[in-house]
């Protein structure tokens, strides 16, 4: 009868690293096809199939993955961002026999009791923290306890933390140049929360994209908003209500986009006619609004696949001291919102 084998004995039998079986496991790139075959060959000559149980019990495991996000539950509810990316994350870990536990936060001032409260609970074997902040107090808990780590967004002020991020910088450069190249000067950036990572870097792309037209972005056209519909209907709204001449809108977010696009509609100002429009994400309902968004696409659930599995490969003790992250590129994709 054939052996079961532990990843650390396929391994030594290969004479590659446990990362490397892991990526094998979780199909995951950076493994040349030679060593992958190696791999697989031990894998099919003992009939190594991976163990729940007996990991769990192993490692003195609970089964379960801590998401902790920013938002109330009932926001989430309406975030579509959210539940693509849970969507990703989730099927990641279902297959593998985990269970997420989602800590929400009822205000601003609970985020951090929040995290505190799951780290410290011991009923998680690893995190995911989501919207992440620079110099995220949330981190430093799970730091604390011990407890594997994966941000999405980068963590500024914890350089070994691991992370899953789109290229925040260049999308949004690409976002406002292309309504530069449109003839558009005076762009109103709706930028996310203040302090938050996505939000510093899509801030710096919009400022870099003024430099080759020889232009400067006007300090008074960039505010802040909290990624939400409702933040840029208002920001939108307040200043046509002062007299702001439109004429084009660079969002942080779609919702946000469809947001100001409500605004627009309620003015009697034609989006895609009279003003342009760009949002970021590319969620499912960004190709069916009125109009269709031009938007700034990030593979949102391929983003939550990839830190479920950064994440399974750290519990599995990949990666030592080696920090592991994923960029994403980003994408523009052009529809009816822009003219």
């Amino acid at each position: 009868m054939k052996s079961k084998l532990t990843i650390q004995e396929i391994a030594r039998l290969a004479g590659v690293s446990k990362a490397t079986v892991s990526r094998v496991l979780n199909g995951r790139p950076g493994v040349s096809p030679q060593t992958r075959r190696k791999v697989e060959e031990v894998i099919s000559r003992y009939s190594y199939t991976p163990n729940l149980v007996a990991r769990g019990l192993s490692l003195k495991k609970t089964g379960s993955i801590g998401l902790v996000v920013a938002h109330t539950a009932e926001r989430l509810s309406s975030h579509l961002f959210f539940i693509e990316f849970l969507r990703g994350i989730n099927e990641v870990l279902d297959e593998r026999g985990f269970r997420l536990v989602l800590a929400t936060a009822e205000s601003e001032d609970r985020y951090e009791s929040s995290a505190r409260a799951l780290a410290q609970g011991g009923v998680v074997d690893g995190t995911v923290v989501l919207g992440v902040r620079r110099n995220d107090k949330r981190l430093r808990h799970f730091l604390a306890a011990g407890i594997p780590l994966v941000t999405v967004g980068r963590p500024i002020g914890f350089p070994k933390v691991d992370y899953v991020d789109v290229d925040n910088v260049g999308g949004a450069r690409m976002a406002t140049e292309y309504l530069l190249r449109l003839g558009h000067k005076e762009i109103l950036f709706i930028n996310g929360p203040r302090g938050h990572t996505a939000s510093l870097a899509r801030e710096k792309g919009y400022r870099q994209a003024f430099k080759p037209f020889g232009l400067e972005p006007d300090e008074a056209l960039i505010v802040c908003g909290d990624f939400s519909f409702e933040s840029g209907y208002e920001a939108v709204r307040e200043r046509l209500a002062r007299g702001w001449a439109p004429d084009a809108v660079f969002a942080a977010s779609d919702l946000a986009a469809m947001g100001a696009i409500t605004a627009f509609k309620e003015a009697g100002i034609q989006v895609g006619k009279a003003v342009s429009v760009i949002g970021f994400d590319d969620i499912p309902y960004a190709h069916f609004f009125d109009p269709p968004l031009t938007t700034v696409r990030q593979p949102i659930y391929e983003m939550g696949r990839e830190a479920g599995l950064l994440l399974l490969l750290r519990l599995e003790g990949a990666g030592g001291e080696e920090r592991l992250y994923r960029v994403f590129p980003t994408q523009l994709v052009v529809r009816e919102s822009t003219v």
